[in-house]
């Protein structure tokens, strides 16, 4: 391990069940990607929230095996992989800016965070 946190497939910090780790902290065998730790936290809160209501966590974590990357130039310009049921799927200029090069995803956060 390099400096990383061990976690279960819950994503709980091994050994301890109210304690969850997210992100490049993880030991996961992936590439540390924002895309990846988005994935993290909605399991997380998932399991956060079970134990709120006083269920047992059930949401788990599964490792994509493809990378998914959208790196936009511009606002309309980019180059991208996702994937798809064949594999690894290379996405044009015109895919990347329309999925993340307008806003650079911020119409995300806006809307998460209730900041309209």
């Amino acid at each position: 391990m390099r400096g990383q946190v061990r976690v279960t497939e819950k994503l709980n910090v091994d050994g301890h069940d109210r304690a969850y780790a997210i992100g490049d902290l993880t030991d996961l065998d992936e590439a540390k990607m924002a895309g990846h730790a988005m994935r993290h936290a909605e399991v997380v809160a998932q399991n956060i929230l079970a134990q709120v209501r006083g269920e047992p966590p059930a949401a788990i974590y599964e490792p994509s095996g493809i990378n998914a990357i959208l790196l936009p130039l511009g606002p309309t310009g980019g180059v991208g992989q996702m994937p798809s049921p064949d594999g690894p799927a290379v996405l044009s200029a015109l895919a990347v800016s329309e999925r993340k090069g307008t806003d650079l995803y911020t119409g995300r956060f806006t809307a998460l965070f209730g900041t309209a």
